[in-house]
């Protein structure tokens, strides 16, 4: 048994331990709801895009750059972590699911480039040798528009110059805080299946912005007759980069919600554990203190007794 000493030290350090991990869950906590609400103020705008551009898809007769299907030579994957540690299985998740899409990728012998979004991303495959075509770090916590279109514009310029066929994102969508569904997406060539299932994917499960009442708006039939200025095809193909720019956004910024969701997670977790690894240890400590009481008492009477004779 470890010595009296010893176990109120180890005590001390779980207490000093549990005392962290405690303030990181507060703070996770405060970034997740903020996060939250920063993804959420997002879709509206989201939801109300993508259903006027499905409405004009209807009523055009050509068809935009980025709609174009064509052969798959070469795809380009692009992978969503974080930029810190400490969120349990967080990042782990994402990296299983790119891992698979790679894997299946080199089994089938296609060819692909690799993109990464977050420290973690670029740090994992790096390790493993894998080639990065561009990395990008540093989105914080609550990233503007401005700052997440270097991605976007990234992944656009590639596919309109035929550099890589199809785009997809491999990324953890926020859909409750005690869960986040990690989620692998073909977002170039965009179809206007992929735009429905955007505008389903961006909704959360309860509140205003609802699936069952984006879902029901989505199916509007358009009633109205538009003119096109100065052309069909150079209005479309504004809009729907826009648009894609705009998801790639609210992709980074549901990462970034499931992210504090999953580290607030984790650090409750870690808390519990620590209380409860005090309560064995301080019993320990007692049975040890208990231990010693007992042996010095047997010191005395058995000198005592040595003594009298």
């Amino acid at each position: 048994m470890s010595s009296s000493k010893e176990i109120k030290n180890r005590v001390r350090s779980v207490k000093n331990i549990a005392q962290i991990t405690k303030a990181m869950e507060a703070v996770s906590a405060t970034k997740m709801r903020k996060s939250q609400e920063f993804a959420i103020s997002a879709r509206p705008f989201a939801v109300a895009s993508f259903k006027m551009l499905k409405g004009l898809l209807e009523y055009a007769s050509v068809l935009p750059s980025v709609l174009e299907k064509r052969e798959v030579k070469k795809s380009l994957i692009c992978v969503v972590s974080s930029d810190k540690g400490l969120a349990g299985a967080f990042n782990a998740n994402v990296f299983r699911k790119a891992e698979e899409l790679l894997f299946g990728m080199k089994k089938e012998k296609k060819q692909y480039v690799l993109v990464t979004v977050g420290k973690k991303a670029k740090d994992y495959f790096g390790h493993r040798h894998e080639t990065m075509e561009k990395t990008f770090l540093g989105f914080g916590d609550f990233s503007e528009f401005k700052d997440t279109m270097p991605v976007a514009d990234s992944l656009l310029e590639g596919f309109l110059e035929k550099r890589y066929d199809e785009v997809i994102v491999v990324y953890t969508n926020f859909r409750s805080t005690l869960r986040q569904d990690v989620v692998k997406k073909i977002i170039l060539p965009a179809t206007k299946e992929g735009l429905q299932e955007i505008v389903e994917s961006i909704s959360p499960e309860k509140g205003k912005f609802s699936e069952q009442e984006i879902s029901e708006g989505a199916e509007t039939r358009y009633s109205y007759e538009y003119l096109f200025e100065p052309s069909p095809q150079e209005l479309l193909d504004m809009l729907i980069p826009l648009l894609l720019r705009m998801h790639m956004h609210h992709i980074i910024l549901e990462s970034n919600a499931s992210e504090h969701s999953a580290r607030m997670v984790a650090m409750k977790a870690a808390s519990d554990n620590a209380k409860e690894l005090i309560g064995e240890l301080q019993l320990l400590y007692n049975k040890a203190r208990q231990a010693s009481i007992t042996q010095e008492l047997t010191e005395i009477t058995a000198g005592v007794e040595a003594l009298e004779r």
